[in-house]
């Protein structure tokens, strides 16, 4: 079933159906939410699914998923104009890369890497975690974000740029030292 059936099937009273939802997309928006705000990814992560559920009762949800995302994002935003600092959690997992030998890149570098963009660049950053980590596409994306996909995809590629010189300067720090 698609998300939006499965919303459907839950106003309909089908509660196994929400679990079913729930169970897809926890991991991706428990995640998106702990390296965006740590100390409050738990409050946040409820309040999420309360407004969604409460919504989803009201009105007709075309894109559970993005919708899910736009209010998280929406709160984020809300609790980050207390609290400006963004970071990444030490368990934060790290996807297998595969490079040579004499380009392998730590997972403590590529750590630092992602957490210098989300504190350097948090809307590429944004891109780049919901289009990776949350296995979102670029037009899922844009729907959250309210601006086209090709500016998504944009984005996209200037995170993945970011990322290659950070990491190649890094490469270039460990040669000479």
């Amino acid at each position: 079933m698609t998300d939006a059936e499965l919303i459907a099937a839950y106003k309909s009273g089908d509660m196994d159906a929400f679990q079913i939802f729930y169970g897809r997309h926890k991991d991706a928006l428990y995640t998106f939410l702990h390296n965006r705000c740590r100390k409050d990814a738990s409050d946040l992560f409820q309040e999420t699914f309360i407004k969604f559920i409460d919504a989803a009762a009201r009105k007709e949800i075309t894109n559970p998923k993005a919708y899910l995302f736009k209010i998280s994002m929406n709160l984020i935003r809300n609790s980050s104009r207390q609290a400006k600092v963004i970071s990444l959690s030490a368990e934060f997992d790290i996807p297998d890369i595969e490079t040579e030998a004499d380009e392998l890149i730590s997972e403590e570098t590529f750590r630092e890497s992602l957490s210098y963009l989300a504190q350097e660049k948090p809307l590429l950053y944004d891109v780049l975690h919901l289009h990776i980590f949350g296995k979102m596409t670029f037009d899922e994306i844009g729907k959250i974000k309210e601006i086209s996909k090709d500016t998504i995809a944009s984005r996209y590629r200037y995170a993945l740029n970011y990322l290659r010189k950070f990491l190649q300067n890094d490469q270039l720090q460990v040669k000479e030292g």
